[in-house]
């Protein structure tokens, strides 16, 4: 995921109001900065886009269905998975999928 993408799933545009009471607010806004903070703190030199990890994500769920080392193998789309949750929640998917297969 782009520096940019994370940014707006975080905040959100300009544009919109927010749809949470005004005295939750602070709360939220604390929360979302924590994760970005937590999120740049995590960056790498080298990083899989959301659609880079998609064309390799069930290769990588069959990897880690058969007991494979998935982080050793593929480290970037494991690190890409640890800072995505939309890949994540992809993933989760293809996983359940496969376990129930077998």
């Amino acid at each position: 995921m782009k520096f940019k993408q994370a940014f707006h799933r975080l905040f959100g545009s300009n544009k919109q109001k927010p749809a949470y009471p005004q005295n939750g607010m602070q709360a939220d806004k604390s929360e979302m900065m924590q994760k970005m903070l937590t999120m740049l703190s995590n960056t790498q030199d080298v990083e899989l886009t959301c659609d880079e990890v998609f064309a390799v994500l069930d290769q990588f769920a069959e990897l880690a269905a058969q007991g494979e080392d998935v982080t050793g193998l593929m480290p970037l789309v494991q690190h890409h998975l640890d800072m995505c949750a939309d890949c994540w929640d992809e993933y989760k998917v293809l996983e359940s999928i496969i376990q129930n297969v077998a």
